[in-house]
C-alpha cells in the first residue's frame, strides 16, 4: 500500500464514496495524508418551524446544512449546541410538498434533489452545494402518479446516473413501474428502460452500494438492485430477518460504513442492523456475499413509542440515528448507551441527512449546460 504509485493512488481515492472515506483513512499513513483534504460529513435538509409557520403545511421550504462527522459526534464532557456544529449552506430554500425524501442522493460532491412538479416529486435538480453550480433535468411528462428515484455513480466510467421509476395510479397496485435513466453529460436525455414488476416503496430513495442502487419491494419483502453498469434489475438474497405478517416489524435500507444494510425494527424489543459483506468460503477458497448482524440495540435504550432511523457511522463505529425525525442521537455499542446530540428545541420540523463529500466536481466539465448561483447573485447585486 505504502509503495504504490502516489498519483494512481490519489486518483483512485478521489473517487471513493463519501461513506467509505473514513475507513480508508485508517488503512495507512499515506492514504490518511492523501485523503486529508477531502472533507466528509453530513448534508442536512432541514425545515424549521419558524420557517414553515407562514406557509401551507404541504408547501415546505427546506434549507441545506453541512456538518463534519467528528464535530457532530461530541464527547460527553463537551457542551456544544448542535446548531453551532452545523453550517448553513448559502443556497436558496428548496420546496418539498409531501412527506418524502427531498434528497435523492449524494455522489462525490454532487447532490440530487426531488422537486415538486405537477402531482409528483421529480428527481431533476442536481447541484454541487459548495460551488453553487446546478442543473435542472427535463421534468416528467406525467401529471399524476408516484415516482421512485435514485442517484448513483459508476467509478470505472466516471458516470453519474439518475434513475426515475414512474407508477401510474392504475398500475401501482399491479406493481408495474416504468423506468427511465439519465446519464449526466450524455446529451441523450432520459432513456426508456422498459417496465419492472416490483412494488417499490416510495418512502425512500435508492441506496447506492456496490455499484448498484437498491430499493425494497414492500409486497414481497425482496431487495431490488439496479446495476449501474449493465442497467439491469436483479434481486439480492434476503437477510434472515425478513418475515411476513408482523405489524410490529419494520424494515428499511441504508448504507452504513460503505456497506448495504437492512435496518430491522422490532418494536418494543430491539433495533437490528444487518450488513451485506463479502466473506471467504474456506471449502471453496472464494468469496461470497452474506448477511451478518452488526448491531443490535435493545429497546431498553430506546423510547418504546419512538421511531428511529440510523443513517451514518462515525469513525469510532458509533451509530448516528434520528429519533422521531427531530432529535439526533448517537448509539455507542461498547457501552450500549444512547445519547442525545441535539434535542427538538431547535424547532426542527422536517429533516434528512446523508453522507456527503465536499468536492469541486463540475457539472460543466461532465458535459452539462450548468448555471451557477454565485454568478446569478453577482448579477443581481
Amino acid at each position: 500500500m505504502e509503495n504504490f504509485d502516489l498519483d494512481i493512488t490519489s486518483e483512485i481515492l478521489s473517487r471513493v464514496p463519501a461513506e467509505s472515506v473514513l475507513q480508508c483513512k485508517l488503512v495507512c499513513k499515506t492514504w490518511r495524508n492523501l485523503l486529508r483534504h477531502i472533507k466528509v460529513g453530513l448534508l442536512f435538509s432541514i425545515g424549521f418551524v419558524e420557517a414553515c409557520s407562514q406557509i401551507r403545511l404541504n408547501d415546505r421550504k427546506i434549507e441545506l446544512y453541512y456538518g463534519e462527522y467528528d464535530e457532530i459526534n461530541i464527547d460527553d464532557d463537551q457542551q456544544y449546541s448542535f446548531k453551532s456544529l452545523i453550517t448553513r449552506i448559502n443556497h436558496p430554500p428548496l420546496e418539498n410538498r409531501f412527506d418524502t425524501d427531498i434528497i435523492v442522493g449524494s455522489c462525490n460532491g454532487l447532490a440530487c434533489f426531488a422537486i415538486p412538479h405537477w402531482g409528483v416529486e421529480d428527481p431533476v435538480y442536481i447541484c454541487n452545494p459548495f460551488t453553487k453550480e446546478y442543473i435542472y433535468l427535463p421534468n416528467s411528462i406525467n401529471p399524476q402518479g408516484l415516482i421512485v428515484c435514485g442517484f448513483g455513480y459508476r467509478f470505472s466510467t466516471d458516470e453519474y446516473k439518475v434513475v426515475r421509476i414512474y407508477y401510474h395510479p392504475d398500475d401501482y397496485e399491479q406493481s408495474v413501474g416504468h423506468v427511465e435513466v439519465y446519464t449526466l453529460g450524455s446529451a441523450i436525455g432520459w432513456r426508456n428502460k422498459g417496465e419492472i414488476p416490483y412494488s417499490i416503496s416510495v418512502s425512500s430513495s435508492g441506496i447506492l452500494a456496490n455499484g448498484a442502487l437498491h430499493w425494497l419491494d414492500y409486497k414481497e419483502w425482496k431487495i431490488v438492485a439496479f446495476d449501474l453498469a449493465d442497467e439491469e434489475f436483479r434481486l439480492l438474497p434476503s437477510p434472515p430477518c425478513f418475515r411476513f405478517g408482523n405489524f410490529t416489524t419494520f424494515y428499511q435500507l441504508q448504507v452504513l460504513g460503505g456497506c448495504l444494510c437492512v435496518v430491522h425494527h422490532e418494536r418494543g424489543e430491539r433495533l437490528d442492523i444487518w450488513s451485506l459483506k463479502k466473506k471467504k468460503v474456506k471449502e471453496q477458497e472464494k468469496q461470497s456475499w452474506s448477511w451478518s448482524r452488526e448491531f443490535s440495540i435493545t429497546w431498553k435504550c430506546l423510547d418504546k413509542d419512538g421511531d428511529y432511523e440510523p443513517f451514518a457511522l462515525t469513525k469510532t463505529n458509533e451509530v448516528l440515528l434520528w429519533y422521531n425525525g427531530t432529535i439526533l442521537s448517537c448509539y455507542d455499542p461498547k457501552t450500549e448507551t444512547l445519547k442525545k446530540l441535539m434535542d427538538d428545541d431547535m424547532g426542527i420540523k422536517y429533516f434528512k441527512a446523508i453522507p456527503h463529500m465536499n468536492t469541486s466536481v463540475s457539472l460543466k466539465a461532465l458535459g452539462e449546460r450548468s448555471r451557477c448561483l454565485a454568478e446569478e447573485d453577482n448579477q443581481i447585486s
